[in-house]
């Protein structure tokens, strides 16, 4: 008995480890190449016409980087607003700012080959989340998924060389 709630026990801590690390292939800094069914997305989530032109003409470059002392960083740097996100970790959540302007909870993830940042608004106690799927793709691009109301969009970032 004693050996099967050790087993037990190891599985459990095993799986809390499994979120683990980040790979390095997720490392560096993109901008946004394109966008496929982006307007449609904003609109099932209620952003008006002109919002949305608005966002879709934002540049938008994304850092995904590791800590210096602990954990990672993820800066989103857009020309109207950034959110810098330095020192979290896997599995944990942190309070910040999101680009909406407004308070999240954000817990990022990583399985499957896949990175994933959920965001749930502070300010809305009915807000069930969004979650946001980061692949690095063949072409050495970073793909964002993100689906809304049926709407699945996907954003492409082209990395940047880094400078030498």
């Amino acid at each position: 008995m004693r050996l099967l709630i050790l087993f037990a026990l190891c599985i459990a801590v095993s799986l809390q480890m499994d979120q683990g690390v980040i790979p390095d292939k997720f490392f560096g800094r993109f901008t946004l190449e394109r966008s496929e069914n982006f307007d449609e997305f904003l609109a099932a989530k209620g952003v008006n016409w002109l919002v949305r032109k608005m966002i879709q003409f934002a540049s938008v470059t994304k850092v995904i980087a590791k800590n210096k002392v602990a954990g990672y960083n993820m800066e989103n740097l857009t020309s109207k607003k950034n959110t810098l996100y330095h020192g979290w970790k896997l599995g944990e959540t942190f309070e910040a700012d999101g680009l909406d302007g407004n308070r999240h909870n954000v817990t990022f993830t990583f399985a499957d080959d896949t990175l994933m940042e959920k965001h749930v608004r502070l300010n809305d106690p009915n807000d069930k989340g969004e979650t946001y799927y980061f692949n690095i793709d063949t072409d050495d691009k970073l793909v964002l998924k993100m689906e809304n109301n049926g709407i699945t969009c996907r954003r492409w970032f082209k990395r940047e060389k880094e400078a030498k």
